[in-house]
């Protein structure tokens, strides 16, 4: 066990290990211990000679021992893992809209807000522009515009399918891109 204490194969099977406690206070711990160490399934000796290598080996390592108290020089290395947290688009609020007419005024509101990025945008869009809008809701969105004449699909077959503003429609011609 320990380097200074030679082992002979002589010695008998139980070693008894006994020590006096100082102090009632001292002695009501140790009987708390041997309680938890038998309600827990442990053998008290043996946990208690696992705690001794323990500190041994503490000691022998970075550990003091000053005035029977033992100093244990820690090194720790923090790494930050933090995440910061997406902004979620708030929706848009209907309470001041009659019942009757919320599908009817948030798809409304839904048009307004693809128009208005549309314009923002200086070239052509598609859903991949909008993608805080659900696929199947930007095509419902696109499909009602298309209807009311605000949008125009570009003529060329692409994936994804693009659309430019019917208001813009001149500059996408094709004799103005052949001269850019």
């Amino acid at each position: 066990m320990s380097e200074g204490v030679p082992v002979s194969v002589n010695q008998p099977k139980n070693l008894i290990c006994n020590f006096r406690a100082p102090n009632l206070e001292q002695y009501q711990r140790w009987k708390a211990f041997v309680k938890w160490a038998k309600d827990n399934g442990h053998d008290v000796c043996h946990l208690t000679l696992s705690l001794t290598d323990s500190f041994m080996k503490g000691i022998e390592g970075s550990a003091q021992v000053r005035n029977g108290q033992q100093v244990v020089n820690i090194q720790q290395n923090n790494v930050f893992q933090y995440q910061v947290s997406k902004p979620r688009r708030e929706p848009y609020d209907l309470s001041c809209v009659r019942k009757e007419f919320q599908k009817t005024f948030s798809s409304v509101l839904f048009e307004a807000y693809v128009l208005n990025k549309a314009r923002d945008l200086t070239r052509e869009f598609s859903y991949r522009d909008f993608l805080e809008l659900k696929h199947d809701a930007f095509r419902r969105i696109i499909l009602r515009l298309r209807r009311k004449g605000k949008i125009v699909a570009n003529p060329q077959r692409t994936v994804p399918r693009f659309y430019f503003l019917s208001e813009r429609i001149s500059e996408y011609s094709p004799d103005r891109r052949a001269t850019q």
